[in-house]
């Protein structure tokens, strides 16, 4: 049965370069598997992929490209045919579509020790998922996540913004760690979620509800690919072997020294490098941009560094001789201050090994 979409409102346009948005995402380089059903006809199965149901190849109105239309109570797989690496990028874009009073699919999509979907059930098994739904209401959103069975939610995410447009995802995986982003916001950081089976397989899945969905389950543009390590392990690498690095991803409210929950990770890897080498001693330097007047910069910048030496202070019981913190203010820039870009750039918090 073909199945035709028409979508009630377009707004925004298809991710190709992928990465771009997300704060600290990072997207592998060596390409496993790609696919964004471009040789494959409407109407068709694609065929580099797997389903324990059904689904087709279409085209949804006012969007490029192609997209794979999955059917209520249905999985879809790429055929890989061999474990995911440790180190490994996964993206795709989802259409939340949504026309008016049927009800919307609840997508699950996440890694699995099934390699074969068509003859094995994922559902009993130790799995990492997430769990999209209701977007179409905003006192029905969900955003769950879990192992095999659900161990949080993120329902702050807002989904109804996305009705009727792409909703990108990111995946990353770092041996036992995975972090998820829909667009440009990481809403999932688990150091110790998955297990080496747990990448045999990549699914997304339409899952069973009752009453059953009325709109299918929209995905495309889907990217695999292998990357080197952890990239953010790179800013602890380059302190010790280089003896400086800086960072990008600590980020504080704006005009004060409360550091943003999202930057703990990042401190998290900085604090377990300081606990495995206990002779280390480093100095923290923040850095603003240019906004304001150049003395409460030099202030604010003092208050950072030190909001991060008090963290690591406290959290990973680091003494307070091996780390000495200062601000510089404005008055070493590493770009233009005329742009968000260039400004974005310049609000940073450098590491220097002291010896």
């Amino acid at each position: 049965m073909k199945f035709i979409i028409t979508a009630l409102l377009i707004v925004g346009s298809l991710v190709q370069s992928y990465g771009q948005n997300n704060s600290d995402f990072v997207p592998g380089n060596k390409i496993i598997f790609e696919d964004d059903f471009s040789n494959d006809a409407i109407g068709d199965f694609p065929a580099k992929w797997n389903t324990s149901g059904s689904a087709e190849i279409l085209t949804i109105d006012g969007q490029e490209g192609k997209w794979l239309s999955v059917s209520h109570n249905s999985i879809v797989n790429p055929e890989i045919n061999k474990v995911l690496p440790e180190n490994c990028t996964i993206e795709f874009d989802l259409f939340l579509q949504d026309l008016g009073q049927s009800m919307v699919p609840l997508i699950d999509f996440g890694l699995t020790p099934v390699k074969n979907i068509l003859r094995e059930d994922l559902y009993y098994l130790d799995k990492f998922y997430l769990r999209i739904g209701g977007y179409n209401e905003s006192n029905g959103q969900l955003i769950e996540y879990g192992l095999r069975d659900m161990i949080g939610n993120k329902n702050s995410f807002p989904l109804t913004s996305y009705l009727n447009k792409i909703l990108h995802v990111s995946i990353s995986i770092n041996k036992t760690r995975i972090r998820v982003y829909l667009d440009d916001k990481k809403l999932i950081d688990l150091p110790k979620a998955l297990t080496e089976v747990m990448r045999n397989n990549f699914f997304i899945n339409n899952v069973y509800t009752v009453p059953a969905s009325e709109q299918n389950l929209l995905v495309g543009n889907i990217r695999i690919a292998e990357t080197v390590a952890d990239n953010r392990s790179l800013l602890i690498k380059k302190l010790l072997e280089e003896g400086q690095a800086t960072t990008n991803e600590i980020l504080f409210d704006v005009n004060k020294a409360n550091i943003q929950s999202s930057s703990f990770s990042t401190i998290q890897q900085l604090g377990e490098a300081l606990q495995n080498n206990p002779t280390l001693k480093i100095k923290i330097i923040g850095h603003t941009d240019s906004d304001g007047e150049a003395a409460d910069n030099l202030i604010l910048s003092d208050k950072r560094a030190n909001a991060v030496k008090s963290y690591l202070l406290e959290k990973f019981n680091i003494t307070s001789d091996r780390i000495i913190a200062s601000g510089m203010g404005e008055t070493q820039p590493v770009s233009d201050n005329n742009s968000n870009e260039g400004k974005a750039k310049n609000r940073r918090v450098e590491f220097i090994k002291v010896k």
